[in-house]
């Protein structure tokens, strides 16, 4: 797994105003993101750009931004590039999970546990209910506009700028929380960081409980969803498919 730390821990003395994109796609937790920047953001003086605020915002950071901001979450890995007339330290934070459990995790959240509220999406859902899980990640979901590898692939295919981007996963997030917020609250140039993590992971102690898995929006967070509900002839198949997603990232095959 890539890390970095791109300001010490400790004290920030820059001057420089400091902009911070974190970058995560569909079922990697982007609501609890969403959530947790934003509260991260307030503590800590940084405006916060959001399609899920209300009214949404994230397109509205002003070219001549006279103050620290954060835009969370940004539901692709492609880099947003943004001008400005004063000199901006521009931060990236890519929040990776194991695409074999997205697609798991699609699979209920699409086919059972989101609302659809009669909108069209009652016909998909329908549709997929009378598909096995393993129809649906190894065809189903290659029928979309853009396949869950297309949207990892401007992360794994170029080299990644140590100084400015960071990688960190999900898994981390769920089994060691700690650990995660060791390597994203950095990124911020947060004063006295070591003592903000303390106060962070106290706060969210609770959120990571393993807990028996319910079909409601968390279903199961627990890494490794893919072995549980797959069939190892689909997993072998989709291994070869994520093959260099897995290997950039370190996950096991």
């Amino acid at each position: 797994m890539l890390s970095l730390s791109p300001s010490k821990p400790g004290l920030s003395k820059s001057n420089q105003i400091r902009g911070v994109d974190v970058h995560a796609v569909h079922k990697s937790a982007t609501m609890f993101l969403y959530h947790f920047f934003k509260h991260l953001s307030q503590k800590h003086g940084f405006q916060y750009f959001s399609e899920n605020n209300e009214p949404a915002n994230d397109g509205e950071l002003p070219a001549l931004n006279q103050e620290n901001f954060c835009r969370c979450p940004i539901r692709s890995f492609e880099p947003l590039e943004s001008t400005f007339n004063h000199p901006t330290s521009c931060y990236r934070i890519f929040h990776v999970r194991d695409p074999r459990d997205i697609l798991v995790s699609e699979y209920f959240s699409f086919g059972w546990i989101h609302p659809t509220q009669d909108s069209d999406l009652d016909q998909v859902r329908k549709s997929l209910q009378k598909m096995s899980i393993d129809d649906y990640v190894l065809h189903h979901c290659t029928q979309r506009e853009v396949p869950l590898e297309r949207k990892f692939s401007s992360i794994v295919e170029r080299t990644l700028d140590p100084d400015f981007e960071t990688v960190v996963t999900y898994e981390t997030m769920v089994t060691n929380f700690s650990k995660w917020l060791s390597q994203v609250v950095p990124v911020f140039g947060i004063r006295h960081s070591k003592l903000a993590i303390l106060q962070l992971a106290w706060r969210y102690r609770k959120e990571f409980h393993t807990k028996k898995e319910t079909m409601t929006h968390k279903r199961c967070i627990t890494p490794g969803d893919h072995r549980r509900k797959l069939k190892s002839s689909t997993i072998d198949k989709l291994n070869l498919r994520f093959e260099s997603i897995l290997t950039k990232f370190g996950y096991e095959f």
